[in-house]
């Protein structure tokens, strides 16, 4: 947080907060004792410092996508999504009993909600990775936080190489493949920097139906220009395996919001609304 530049972040805020000006709050009436249980016990040693630390950089940091993140001094950070679903989502992809005693590595982490949530569920060490001004958010949380073998990096998933990370156990990839141009090369990244037999769990929006194809984003999507790719289920399996991964399967996959009060079935621009799946693969 020593390099924390008010200004710079400032600016940053005000270019990803204008993207889907409607986003709902949902996490408006979230209270302290509703937060994750395990991000509370990181706060069980907060000191005096730690508080007056909280009190000069939170108003700075403005509303984050994840969380909700506990706080001291009972409070909760103001989030856009409500993440405390993804306890339930790991249980129901059956990955739980693969992050203890893993080194995991969470890419694209934004605040951090999955990085700390794999270190409270057993991990020894997570390692976070956020190209974007996100990185301060997470920053700042791992600096309340404290939590031994946690720790992000402000880099994006093109600066991965084995030769300076190491390989990894477990590799957690949501809410990525569809902002990346080549996601051909995303996975061969992927691939490279897991130990053979290693797990990757990859979340992604796609096609409602299943379908072997992909459709490629031309301008935006949910307001969002950062968005190329819809991918179609098989498609993504079939690229999963085409790359060297093995036992590819999807647990589940569930209809999300188009935030299109005239069809629910199409986004504002026209494109399909789909549905948010979960891959889990083996690197063979």
């Amino acid at each position: 947080m020593k390099k924390f530049d008010r200004d710079e972040f400032e600016r940053f805020r005000r270019g990803y907060e204008t993207i889907n000006p409607d986003r709902p709050i949902e996490t408006a009436g979230v209270q302290y004792s509703d937060t994750e249980s395990g991000f509370r016990r990181f706060l069980e040693h907060t000191d005096d410092r730690t508080r007056a630390f909280v009190d000069d950089i939170l108003p700075d940091l403005g509303l984050f996508l994840q969380g909700p993140f506990p706080l001291p001094g009972n409070r909760v950070t103001r989030s856009a999504w409500d993440c405390r679903g993804k306890l339930g989502a790991y249980r129901a992809a059956g990955i739980l009993p693969m992050l203890e005693g893993s080194r995991v590595l969470d890419i694209g982490c934004n605040a951090g909600y999955d990085t700390f949530l794999m270190s409270s569920l057993g991990a020894t060490e997570a390692v976070g990775i956020e190209p974007h001004g996100f990185y301060h958010q997470a920053s700042f949380l791992n600096a309340v936080y404290n939590v031994p073998g946690v720790r992000f990096l402000n880099l994006g998933w093109e600066d991965l190489d084995s030769r300076s990370f190491g390989r990894f156990d477990f590799v957690n990839c949501q809410g990525l493949i569809y902002h990346v141009k080549t996601p051909m090369l995303l996975i061969e990244k992927l691939s490279a920097i897991m130990r053979p037999g290693a797990i990757l769990l990859m979340e992604t929006h796609v096609l409602s139906e299943t379908s072997s194809q992909t459709q490629f984003v031309e301008g935006s999507f949910w307001g969002d220009e950062t968005y190329w790719w819809i991918f179609g289920d098989q498609c993504l399996m079939g690229m999963l395996r085409s790359s060297g991964f093995k036992d590819v399967r999807m647990p589940f996959k569930a209809a999300c919001d188009s935030r299109n009060p005239a069809d629910s079935k199409i986004t504002v621009e026209g494109h399909p609304a789909g549905a948010r799946a979960w891959f889990v693969a083996t690197r063979g």
